[in-house]
């Protein structure tokens, strides 16, 4: 009785002001995944630094043939792994996730939740008359269950559960995706430059072998080169970095899938505040003190 006195004549301790919910909201939806696209230029600066400076004979780095093995072969093998509407659903996780807005702001919604909490104290409609505002999916579908009714508490979170374990499992596809097709450049590239070498060979009997020997290496190591800077320079990372938005994408539902609960328990907003700030780094808890 008296937690739920302190609780009720204590609004200020957990009231956010509007205006620095805005300015909040504001400066994280306007975070990018810059680490992303510097990390573009620094490979692509590693890359023709080393080839500005390798040799004076630059024009050896452009080979047709080994283009064609390393990329045509990706190709293909991708082709045959996956249905052919994967390649082109690819291009669009890569500028979704890897090159858009960052995506995961978990204090946004966080503060969203609280708000919620905050409007169903006031008013138990509150709600049925928010639900069109929230602009989270997940969390909207989750609100929209509540004000629907007819479920049972055991049954509403049992089908929040099924749903975020198969965008889970939908996301951690598209990551593996890219780590899979990142196996095939090196792999090309080694053919590429086998053939190459087996070239080399056939025409060591030819009098002038020793003078081509050693140009006729160089084309052959060039596909090698094609295969590792693609595979490690481009796939390979946007698979790790699709895992790591994964991960924060499966924290993110786990704070919706409680808020949800608590929200439907008619939680004081203090309590629901204190409860999904868990989930949230020190720092990041912090800073929602001070706004507060």
């Amino acid at each position: 009785m008296h937690i739920k006195f302190f609780l009720i004549r204590c609004p200020l301790i957990w009231t956010v002001s509007d205006k620095v919910h805005a300015d909040m909201m504001s400066k994280w939806r306007s975070i990018m995944n810059f680490s992303a696209l510097v990390g573009i230029i620094a490979a692509l600066a590693v890359f023709f630094t080393t080839i500005l400076t390798a040799t004076s004979a630059r024009s050896v780095f452009l080979d047709p043939h080994g283009i064609l093995v390393v990329f045509g072969g990706t190709l293909a093998a991708t082709m045959l792994c996956f249905p052919l509407k994967t390649i082109p659903a690819l291009f669009k996780v890569m500028g979704r996730k890897f090159l858009s807005k960052y995506g995961h702001q978990h204090e946004i919604v966080v503060l969203e939740i609280v708000d919620l909490a905050k409007a169903q104290q006031e008013n138990a409609q509150a709600l049925r008359d928010k639900v069109d505002t929230i602009k989270n999916e997940f969390l909207k579908e989750g609100v929209q269950l509540i004000v629907d009714g007819g479920l049972s508490p055991q049954k509403m979170d049992a089908i929040l559960k099924k749903r975020a374990a198969v965008i889970h499992h939908r996301h951690q596809r598209e990551a593996m995706t890219f780590k899979t097709i990142a196996k095939f450049p090196p792999a090309f590239g080694l053919m590429g430059t086998t053939v190459g070498m087996i070239a080399l060979l056939n025409s060591l009997g030819s009098a002038d072998a020793f003078k081509r020997l050693g140009p006729a290496m160089a084309i052959g190591l060039v596909a090698t080169l094609y295969g590792l800077t693609l595979a490690n320079f481009v796939l390979i990372p946007i698979g790790e970095n699709l895992t790591k938005l994964n991960e924060e994408d499966q924290v993110l539902r786990r704070i919706i899938t409680d808020g949800i609960k608590l929200l439907r328990d008619r939680e004081h907003p203090l309590i629901v505040e204190e409860d999904l700030k868990s989930y949230l780094t020190p720092t990041a808890r912090k800073t929602l003190a001070k706004a507060g």
